[in-house]
């Protein structure tokens, strides 16, 4: 099970542990349990931010529209689960780990 940080400012990342992969889905474990993150969820992800630059937008209360975050809020639920924007930076941190895409955080962190 891989242990990686989420995305997003250095000061707001966690470490979390993971098991699975994008092409059959995750499990992201946490203290307080485990949420499961269905392979449609991340192909929908990559089809839909497919050869675009986003910003990450993981924020819980302000998610900037067009955001990765925001997208996930919006449609996740259509894959199994309701997840948050926060959400979002796990997801994302595990795309980037496994190779599916890139991360720059230069100014804030966007999705490539």
């Amino acid at each position: 099970m891989p242990a990686i940080q989420t995305l997003g400012p250095k000061r707001k990342r966690t470490r979390f542990r993971y098991d699975g992969n994008v092409n059959s889905g995750t499990t992201l474990a946490f203290r307080s349990g485990e949420i499961s993150i269905s392979h449609e969820l991340y192909k929908a992800v990559l089809k839909h931010f497919s050869g675009q630059t986003v910003r990450g937008g993981f924020s819980m209360t302000n998610p900037p529209l067009g955001g990765f975050g925001e997208w996930i809020e919006r449609n996740s639920s259509q894959y199994g689960r309701s997840l948050t924007p926060r959400h979002g930076s796990f997801v994302a941190a595990i795309l980037v780990h496994e190779g599916s895409t890139q991360c720059s955080t230069i100014i804030e962190t966007v999705i490539q």
